[in-house]
C-alpha cells in the first residue's frame, strides 16, 4: 500500500471514490475539498496560516482503493496536519474506502493497520508534521490502528433521523411541548420558505455576530454559488418581511444535513428555529432522502435544541498525535498561562 497526491485530471475518479463510500459525504469532494483549502485559515499566537490540501489516494496493487484528503498548516508551533481544516464549519471529514465493509474481518484489520503506518510515515516522516488531528466521518469505526500509534482517540456525536416511516411517525415521535411550540409558531404568522444566497449570508452573520462561527462570509457565498440548488438548500424563518432566522442544509446521495444555521432567535417567545428545522426534515422526507443528520450532538450548549428532535446518536471518532517536543511546548504554555492568571488575579 502506498499514498499518492490526486492532481486535477483525477477529478473524475476522486469523486466516482466519494459516491461510492457509504460515508462519502458532499465534504469529500473534489471541489469541495479545493474550497477548504482556500478559505480554511488556523490561528496560532495570533497569527493565522493559510492549509495546504494534499488529496491522497490510497493505492494498492497499482489500484486506487480509497481517498485520504489531509491539509497541512505551517505555523510557529510546528506543522500541524488536519483532516478536516480550521474555520470552514466542518466537523468531520478523514479517509473513504469504498469496499472496507466488504473485506473478511483479518483482512479489514491489516488493511487499516497498514493505512495507518502509510499515513504516519507520509505526515510524520516526509511532511514533517508535529501535530496530526484526524475527525473520521461516522461509518468509520474501527480506530485501533490509531490507538496502537500513539494516537489519542476520542469519540464525537451527531444525530441520524431515519425519514423511511414517513414524516408523519416522525412528528409523532416529537415531545408534545415540541409540537405545540412548532404549531404555535405557525399561527403566530411565523413562515418558512427556501432562499437565496442573501439568506445564507444573513444566517451566516448572525452566526458570527454571536460567535458561533469563524468562517468568511466569501466562503459561505461560494459555496451557495457552487452547489445550490442540487446539494444546498436555506430555509429562512420570516414573520411577514422580516427576517428572523434560518438553517442551510446539504443534500448528498440519500441525507440531509442541518450543516450552519439556527442562531438563537425569539419572536413573541417562540423559537423560530424550531419551525425552521422542521420544515427542512419534512422537506427531505417529501422528497425521497432516506436520512436526515443534526450535526453536533456533543455541543452541550446546544443539547437542549437538538435533542428535541428525537435522533438517533451515532458516533464518530477523532484521533490526535502530538510529537514529544509540540506535547512539551505545550505543557509548557499550559503551565505559563496558568501560572499568569494566577499572578493577575491578584493585583
Amino acid at each position: 500500500m502506498k499514498l499518492t497526491i490526486a492532481e486535477e485530471k483525477d477529478q473524475q475518479q476522486w469523486d466516482e471514490t466519494v459516491q461510492e463510500s457509504p460515508n462519502g459525504s458532499l465534504l469529500h469532494t473534489w471541489q469541495y475539498i479545493h474550497l477548504m483549502e482556500k478559505y480554511s485559515e488556523h490561528k496560532i499566537f495570533g497569527i493565522n496560516t493559510k492549509s495546504k490540501l494534499y488529496p491522497l489516494f490510497i493505492t494498492e496493487k497499482e489500484r486506487n482503493v480509497g481517498i485520504y484528503p489531509l491539509f497541512l498548516f505551517k505555523c510557529l508551533s510546528g506543522i500541524h496536519c488536519h483532516s478536516p481544516p480550521n474555520n470552514v464549519d466542518v466537523l468531520f471529514l478523514g479517509p473513504l474506502i469504498p469496499r472496507l465493509d466488504e473485506m473478511k474481518q483479518e483482512k479489514k484489520q491489516i488493511f487499516l493497520q497498514d493505512l495507518q503506518i502509510q499515513l504516519d510515515k507520509f505526515v510524520q516522516k516526509d511532511l514533517r508534521s508535529n501535530y496530526i488531528q484526524i475527525n473520521a466521518s461516522p461509518g468509520f469505526d474501527d480506530c485501533r490502528a490509531f490507538r496502537w500509534g500513539g494516537y489519542t482517540v476520542s469519540p464525537r456525536f451527531t444525530y441520524y433521523i431515519d425519514l423511511t416511516p414517513g414524516t408523519d411517525v416522525i412528528w409523532r415521535g416529537f415531545n408534545r411541548s415540541l409540537r405545540y411550540y412548532i404549531e404555535k409558531a405557525k399561527k403566530e404568522g411565523i413562515t418558512v420558505s427556501r432562499g437565496t444566497v442573501d439568506d445564507a449570508l444573513f444566517i451566516h452573520e448572525q452566526l458570527r455576530q454571536r460567535n458561533r462561527t469563524k468562517s468568511p462570509k466569501a466562503y459561505i457565498r461560494e459555496v451557495f454559488d457552487i452547489f445550490s440548488p442540487e446539494h444546498v438548500d436555506v430555509y429562512v424563518a420570516r414573520a411577514g418581511s422580516e427576517r428572523l432566522s434560518g438553517i442551510i442544509t446539504q443534500k448528498y446521495k440519500d441525507m440531509v444535513s442541518f450543516w450552519v444555521g439556527a442562531p438563537k432567535c425569539s419572536y413573541k417567545g417562540l423559537s423560530p428555529n424550531e419551525l425552521a428545522l422542521w420544515e427542512s426534515i419534512k422537506d427531505a422526507g417529501e422528497n425521497g432522502y432516506k436520512v436526515f443528520q443534526i450535526m453536533g450532538a456533543d455541543d452541550y450548549s446546544l443539547f437542549p435544541f437538538k435533542r428535541k428532535f428525537n435522533g438517533k446518536i451515532i458516533p464518530y471518532y477523532q484521533m490526535k498525535w502530538l510529537s514529544p517536543s509540540y506535547h512539551f511546548g505545550q505543557s509548557l504554555y499550559r503551565s505559563v498561562k496558568k501560572e499568569r492568571n494566577y499572578l493577575e488575579s491578584y493585583r
